[in-house]
């Protein structure tokens, strides 16, 4: 009896394990895969309206769905992000495993995609690193087991939006890509050196743009391009330029443009200017408007003024003859440069000095070229000069140190005779209008000499 018992229990307990895998286990298609393939690619796609299809029955409307898939108000480089993760995506549909008491079958979906979230993508600052970023990234894999209805005339999946939810999470991860457009962190501009609008006898013209500090906690901020006309001609239009800081400068000058810009005196022909500024994609940021004004400029003469040795020894001797000039620069700052311990006085240098230099002190806004000539006389009246053959002919523009902007109105020689030099600026390479002249003297002893009796 006890054997009988054991047998039964054994077929019982048989006939159980093979309902249960009658009851649920692989088998032929019944359209679940079928259905679920076409899901994934109208997933993959994007496609709305296809989408809506199986979500019939519930909540959830085409617009909420876009906003999932591809959400509004996005600029190009959001917009360019979102498509280029979702270039990377590909799926693969698992057998589907029916149930047959419940009617149903379970589809493994598994997805690919880009693993935005590692580094460098994660902090790539512009779009070309996150395109080299993007490159070299491996992939990760999501999946999602989604459940088909088998109990009607067709399958249907009942929980088709939590693989949209899935496979589209990357639009909605915080990605701190720039929101909106460039102008949004626009704050205002300004002409430079021209606080009233207009430039005279100039050979440059430009403006400061600000930017909110907010910006640069962003990723992707575009770049900023900027044009310039006279009157209704273009002149000039830029090419992309990165901002790096809030503050930028935008010039237009020679480099920029054709020799026919500029008058015989080379400075910019008289009209009305107008710079645009924009945005990469070419939205608009801001426009200034400035007059540029030219005013025929006569030859001007120059004479060095007598000075007894004693005065050079004491005092700087230089003088600014132009009103422009004098707005820009800093006299307490400027004088003549002691390059090589050679100075033996405030405009007066030892037989060995290398370097005869006039440091004008300006601020750091202005980049306009001046123009400049050293002569010699053997005299302190500088009567006999020749001023038709200058011993030393040069130009300049400002260096930028870490407290100022100066001018380097030097000439450098191997020797300088004992004497007295000076030195004529000009604004204009035609040499017409004077703007500076300094003098200094050299003394016939060496700086060592003079130096070790002062001692």
């Amino acid at each position: 009896m006890r054997n009988y018992t054991k047998t039964i229990t054994a077929l019982l307990l048989t006939v159980c394990i093979a309902f249960s895998v009658c009851a649920c286990e692989p088998e032929k298609d019944d359209g679940s895969r079928a259905l679920c393939e076409a899901f994934c690619e109208d997933v993959k796609s994007g496609d709305t309206a296809k989408l809506m299809t199986y979500l019939q029955g519930t909540d959830v409307t085409e617009e909420a769905l876009k906003e999932i898939i591809e959400p509004s108000d996005l600029n190009s480089a959001q917009l360019y992000y979102l498509k280029a993760i979702n270039s990377t995506i590909s799926y693969t549909v698992q057998d589907p495993v029916v149930d047959k008491q419940t009617k149903t079958a379970t589809v493994y979906l598994s997805w690919r995609e880009a693993d935005y979230s590692q580094e460098p993508v994660r902090s790539a600052a512009t779009i070309a690193d996150f395109d080299s970023a993007m490159a070299k990234v491996e992939d990760k894999t999501i999946t999602v087991p989604v459940t088909v209805d088998l109990s009607g005339e067709a399958p249907k999946i009942l929980d088709a939006k939590k693989v949209i939810d899935a496979v589209y999470a990357y639009t909605s991860d915080d990605n701190r890509i720039m929101p909106g457009k460039l102008s949004d962190f626009y704050v205002d501009g300004s002409l430079v050196l021209a606080p009233n609008g207009e430039y005279t006898n100039t050979k440059e013209i430009g403006i400061r743009v600000n930017f909110k500090e907010d910006v640069f906690k962003y990723r992707f901020v575009p770049g900023i391009v900027y044009s310039v006309k006279r009157d209704n001609d273009i002149l000039y239009e830029s090419k992309a330029l990165g901002l790096d800081n809030g503050t930028v400068r935008l010039d237009f000058n020679s480099d920029m443009t054709e020799q026919t810009s500029f008058n015989a005196d080379g400075f910019l022909l008289p009209g009305d200017y107008t710079f645009t500024v924009y945005d990469d994609s070419e939205n608009e940021i801001a426009e200034f408007k400035c007059k540029v004004n030219a005013v025929e400029l006569k030859q001007e003469t120059f004479a060095f003024k007598k000075f007894k040795n004693d005065y050079y020894l004491s005092h700087q001797v230089n003088e600014i003859k132009d009103n422009s000039l004098k707005e820009i620069s800093f006299a307490d700052k400027s004088g003549w440069w002691d390059y090589d311990g050679t100075s033996v006085g405030k405009s007066a240098f030892a037989s060995n000095t290398k370097t005869l230099g006039f440091s004008l002190a300006v601020n750091p806004d202005s980049e306009t070229e001046l123009f400049y000539d050293y002569y010699y006389c053997k005299d302190a009246d500088f009567k006999n000069v020749n001023k038709s053959k200058p011993v030393f002919s040069s130009s300049c523009k400002p260096t930028i140190y870490d407290d100022q902007a100066c001018y380097d109105i030097d000439y450098k020689a191997d020797k300088f005779n004992p004497g007295f030099y000076g030195v004529v600026v000009y604004s204009d390479s035609s040499k017409k209008h004077i703007v500076l002249t300094a003098a200094c003297m050299v003394v016939k002893e060496k700086s060592q000499d003079v130096l070790g009796k002062k001692k």
